[in-house]
């Protein structure tokens, strides 16, 4: 059960990549970094305000939606304007600019922020069910990650801007044909991206009362892509796949295992499905 609730927060943490990567089809290495930046700022708004990791979601929207613009025009605009199609030569660019922001915000977050660990201490209360004692916050943390992911896919599926991002990841010569300005769609796509990264972030300091630290996003970025790959890049509906089946398998071999040991054997759930579903479960 913990699992399958620790799944949905991983889902919102890759669902913001896999918006990145299904529509602009480039790899943001520095994804993680935005899920750790998300994790500190609820954590400081827990400090100075007395806010609970739900209670900081709007704050943590507020800052991911600037931070994506930003993040837009200054890594990957002068790449993709004026571009049909997304080539190899882009993606190698932006993977290795994205891969040098990562290294300078998790170098500086370490140099201003300390590499001591930190966490938020929520306690909403517990449920027990039979044998299962559930804390009440992870129960309310899943169910909002889950009206995240939800709301999302409503907002991609029925609004005329989500269908203009959709369009955009499919053909960019027709949206600028539908006299839709190309850049308009790639850089809200992108924010949105960062903002699901930062609020995935802070919704995960309800399972880290002890774990946030500057580099916390080398861990976080692989599982988002292990999430991503399982679930099917572009496919908004595979982020919640593949962060339960992960969620999942981490809950299960932390009860047999090493907690470091579950980890990687989490990892290699991904081989049978590149094996046998190298397009990803819902691909």
């Amino acid at each position: 059960m913990l699992g399958l609730a620790l799944g949905c927060v991983f889902a919102v943490l890759a669902h913001g990549l896999n918006i990145i990567w299904g529509v602009l089809k480039v790899v943001n290495v520095a994804h993680g970094d935005f899920i750790m930046m998300g994790a500190y700022l609820s954590f400081f708004a827990n400090q100075f305000w007395g806010l609970n990791p739900l209670q900081s979601v709007v704050i943590n929207a507020g800052f991911g939606i600037v931070l994506g613009y930003v993040f837009y025009y200054g890594m990957f605009h002068y790449e993709l304007r004026n571009k049909s199609a997304i080539t190899l030569q882009i993606e190698m660019s932006t993977l290795v600019s994205t891969f040098g922001l990562s290294l300078f915000i998790s170098s500086l977050a370490n140099l201003v922020l300390s590499p001591n660990f930190v966490g938020i201490h929520w306690n909403a209360g517990s449920v027990a069910l039979g044998d299962i004692v559930l804390p009440l916050g992870s129960l309310y943390i899943s169910f909002s990650a889950l009206i995240i992911v939800f709301a999302t896919w409503l907002f991609l599926k029925r609004t005329y801007l989500g269908r203009a991002i959709r369009a955009y990841s499919q053909d960019i010569d027709s949206v600028k044909l539908s006299g839709i300005n190309p850049t308009t769609v790639a850089s809200f796509a992108t924010a949105l991206g960062i903002t699901l990264a930062f609020v995935g972030g802070g919704l995960l300091t309800a399972w880290l009362p002890v774990g946030i630290n500057p580099l916390m996003g080398q861990l976080y970025v692989l599982f988002c892509f292990v999430i991503v790959v399982i679930g099917g890049p572009g496919k908004m509906w595979g982020s919640l796949v593949g962060g339960v089946i992960i969620g999942i398998a981490l809950d299960v071999f932390q009860v047999l295992l090493p907690s470091s040991m579950a980890t990687g054997l989490a990892f290699l759930v991904l081989i049978p499905i590149l094996l046998f579903r190298p397009e990803g479960l819902l691909g």
